[in-house]
């Protein structure tokens, strides 16, 4: 299975995922990094933090390609049941 690094990106820096995760493929990499953004800005939230910045999750490959960057911020509320945007991907 290939190996997937997450790099947290913000306009200050650049947080390294210098561990990764190996994942059948890229739509699986995207899913998670989709899951690791919700998680970044509920952690913010919860601490107050500024949630309407964009951020990203740089998807890069065993060798360091970049592959698919996924932004993510706390985004509008949709439709009745208040669902957020979801995050959008850049390949």
């Amino acid at each position: 299975m290939p190996r997937y690094f997450f790099h947290y990106r913000t306009d200050e820096e650049l947080i390294r995922d210098e561990a990764g995760s190996e994942l059948a493929d890229l739509d699986a990499a995207e899913t998670q990094a989709a899951e690791i953004g919700k998680a970044i800005i509920e952690r913010l939230a919860g601490q107050g933090g500024e949630t309407k910045l964009p951020r990203t999750i740089e998807i890069t490959d065993a060798g360091g390609e970049e592959l698919l960057y996924v932004v993510f911020w706390e985004g509008p509320k949709i439709g009745s049941e208040g669902s957020p945007v979801t995050p959008a991907s850049v390949h």
